[in-house]
């Protein structure tokens, strides 16, 4: 059985701070949920209160090391792709001081068909010295709010494994380019490709490990219409290019990118764009593994 208790206080929930709170060790989490809003709107004299106006990155970190890195809005984004319900929810007047918003952070993965799947990655908060979550709240804000509630149970096995988001950034020049720097560890369960920063779009993505091609050159609207057939919702104008491994549900249907616990010799990740680009590529990886 589930329990639900609220988080504790976070420090430092100022604007333009880092906001950090501490989590109870010993618990087995199954999602996190962050309630934000701007305490500061009246009638006529209404404040932007989106994820986006609330909250830059969202933080988590175990013995102080990231194992998920996103803003806020990225993190609603990629939790949309499973579907409408694990987007955030929300109360209140947009505008107005009783707007908030809550934003899960989804440890346990219950999109998944298989029962016995859905908590398999909820993480197990055992041998490990510290978990803490940072929410990097908006500059400018005049009175926000950052505070929440968790789902839990009991698991006295080591953490184990957990799903990490690892978001890097690359040279985005030119129509494509090949990047071979993704790193060959863990079991690779997704790559979601966002804008460049001078707003150009993967229109095309190949992907090849150990010479076998894993991927073929899969356009945007093809790569949609898969995943649409699975029951996903991906980026619908193709503006996010979301590279998903185990698409078809199971678990154990993500890119494995060690062979009897050595790295692979080959991973390579092609990307095209919409036109010529000339600024630098992010891409969050979601894998799955030790910590980091």
């Amino acid at each position: 059985m589930l329990r639900i208790k609220q988080l504790p206080t976070f420090d430092s929930v100022a604007a333009g701070r880092k906001a950090v709170v501490d989590l109870p060790l010993g618990l087995r989490y199954h999602a996190v949920w962050l309630e934000l809003g701007n305490n500061a709107g009246t009638v006529g004299h209404e404040v932007a209160n989106t994820i986006p106006d609330l909250v830059d990155d969202v933080v988590v970190k175990i013995n102080g090391k990231p194992q998920r890195t996103h803003t806020g809005d990225q993190l609603n984004q990629l939790n949309g792709i499973n579907g409408t319900l694990f987007l955030a929810s929300a109360s209140g007047t947009t505008g107005l001081a009783n707007r908030r918003i809550y934003l899960p952070i989804w440890f346990a993965e219950p999109w998944r068909k298989n029962q016995e799947e859905v908590a398999a990655m909820a993480l197990r908060a055992n041998g490990i010295e510290t978990f803490q979550i940072e929410v990097n709240v908006k500059a400018g804000l005049a009175a926000p709010i950052v505070r929440g509630w968790y789902e839990y149970d009991y698991d006295n096995r080591p953490i184990g494994l957990l799903s990490k988001f690892i978001r890097q950034d690359y040279s985005a020049v030119g129509t494509s380019r090949d990047i071979t720097t993704l790193d060959k560890r863990d079991f690779i369960e997704s790559i979601h490709i966002f804008l460049s920063t001078d707003g150009k779009y993967v229109t095309e993505v190949k992907v090849t490990a150990n010479g076998e091609e894993i991927r073929d050159r899969i356009t945007a609207q093809q790569n949609i219409a898969t995943l649409l057939g699975r029951e996903l919702i991906p980026d619908p104008n193709g503006l996010r290019y979301d590279l998903i491994f185990d698409y078809d549900d199971p678990i154990n249907g993500a890119l494995p990118t060690s062979v009897n616990g050595k790295p692979i010799n080959e991973l390579t990740l092609k990307l095209t764009w919409d036109s010529a680009a000339a600024g630098s590529q992010t891409a969050i990886v979601k894998r799955t593994g030790p910590p980091e």
